[in-house]
This record gives C-alpha cells, structure tokens and sequence, in this order.
C-alpha cells in the first residue's frame, strides 16, 4: 500500500509536480536501474540531493524501487495507467498514435501523389476515408500533448 493516498480526481502527473514528472520519464526512458547522479546529470538539476528527493516522493508512491547497489528503477507492478501509451526516448516523452497519424498521412500522400486521384466513387471514398483518419489522429496527436505541457 502506498503512504500517499492517491487522489483519484487529479491524474498522477498533478499530483507529483513537474519536477518530479521529468524525473519519472527520465526513469521509464531508460529502463535500466540508475543513481541519482546520473539522473541528476541527465535532467540538469543542480545537485543529486535534488533528485534524490524526486526519487524518495517517487518511491513513496510505490512507482519505483531501490535496488541493492542503491539505484533506481519503474517497479515492474507500478499503475502507471495512461503512461502506457507513451514512447520514452531519452528523457522525452512520445506518444504512440504519433506513429499513427504518420502512417495513415504517409498513407494518403502515396495514394495522391502516386495512384493518382480521379473523381471515381471508389476514389473519393479512399481519399476522404484518408484525410478524415489523418485529421482525427493529428488532432488526437495535438490534444494529448498539449495536455502533457
């Protein structure tokens, strides 16, 4: 059980600040056990004291775990619920209908470009298809990062 009871109307990133945040990405980003210093490196933080109490409010939301040689990992059991969706590349965070939305416009560029677009039924239909799945998967894009800012 946690020694924070968790809110369950704000979104954990709210709950744990933005610093803290940084520090927790920068954790799932490497997926390997890290110190505090090198945290403190990665994320350009003044000292390891400093991320040392990031990842103390971390631990003590039962996100991560010391290891035996002192270092630092995401718990394999930690809810990090909406996280999931997300790519971690170096300490930045990516979600993945990112991919989507470059697929599906990759997508529709081919067909207008190469295919060659002619006002058929059948035309029509796949470039609307195209573009409306390209502007819901852009728009989704937008609005989930937006969020994450």
């Amino acid at each position: 059980m946690s020694s924070h009871a968790q809110n369950d109307d704000l979104p954990l990133v709210f709950e744990l600040g933005a610093t803290t945040w940084r520090v927790l990405v920068a954790l799932l980003a490497v997926k390997r056990p890290i110190g505090a210093r090198d945290v403190a490196r990665r994320l350009g933080m003044s000292s390891h004291t400093v991320a040392i109490y990031h990842l103390e409010k971390l631990q003590s939301y039962n996100i991560i775990e010391r290891n035996m040689d002192g270092k630092y990992l995401v718990r394999s059991d930690a809810d990090l619920g909406f996280l999931d969706n997300f790519l971690y590349v170096k300490h930045k965070i990516i979600p993945r209908i990112l991919f989507y939305a470059v697929v599906v416009t990759g997508l529709v560029v081919f067909y207008s470009l190469f295919v060659g677009f002619d006002y058929s039924v059948h035309g029509v239909f796949a470039l609307t298809i195209g573009i409306i799945s390209m502007v819901f998967f852009w728009a989704e894009v937008y609005r989930i990062w937006s969020g994450l800012v």
